[in-house]
C-alpha cells in the first residue's frame, strides 16, 4: 500500500541496515547544492558515475531513477531522481512534478525486476522543496500515490 514516515535526523548518518537514499537531481553533471553536493563529498565514486551517466544519455535521463552503489557504505545506495534539466528554482512546478512521478515509476520497475532491492529501506529528504523550489506539499502527494514506503528526513 505504501505510505510515508517522517524521522528527525541526518539521513547521511551511516546505518547499519540496506537503504535507497532517494534525491531529485538534474541531468547535467552537477551535485553542487542540496544533499547532492553532500553525497557528492562522501560518494565520491557515485558522484563520478552519475555524471558519467550525465554525459552520455543527457536527454534521456529525465523522468528516469539512476541507482548507484556506494563503495564507501555497502548498505547505501543512492537514487537519483533526474527530475529537472537543470538546477535551480527558475523552473515550472508542474514540470518537476510530472518527472518526478515518472522517475519514481521507473523506479519502482527497477525494484519489481531486481528482487534484492526489495529488502532495502527507501529514505529521502524532502526532495524537490530546496534548491527546485517545489512546495513540499505537492511532492508529497505524488510520493503518497506511488505506493511506496518512504521514510522521509527532515532537520
Amino acid at each position: 500500500m505504501g505510505g510515508i514516515t517522517y524521522v528527525k535526523g541526518n539521513i547521511l548518518q551511516v546505518a547499519s541496515f540496506p537503504r535507497i537514499l532517494l534525491h531529485s537531481c538534474n541531468c547535467n553533471g552537477s551535485w553542487g547544492g542540496g544533499i547532492a553536493y553532500q553525497l557528492a563529498l562522501r560518494y565520491p565514486d557515485a558522484e563520478a558515475e552519475y555524471m558519467e551517466s550525465c554525459e552520455r544519455h543527457v536527454v534521456g535521463l529525465l523522468g528516469k531513477c539512476k541507482l548507484l552503489k556506494t563503495e564507501e557504505d555497502p548498505n547505501l545506495i543512492i537514487g537519483c531522481l533526474f527530475t529537472a534539466t537543470l538546477g535551480g528554482s527558475d523552473q515550472n512546478d508542474s514540470y518537476i512534478l510530472k518527472y518526478t512521478k515518472n522517475a519514481l515509476d521507473n523506479f519502482k520497475s527497477q525494484i519489481d525486476q531486481d528482487e534484492t532491492l526489495k529488502n532495502h529501506k527507501i529514505i529521502m529528504p524532502k526532495i524537490n522543496s530546496g534548491i527546485f523550489g517545489v512546495p513540499w506539499h505537492l511532492t508529497e502527494k505524488i510520493l503518497e500515490e506511488s505506493g511506496l514506503d518512504i521514510t522521509v528526513y527532515v532537520i
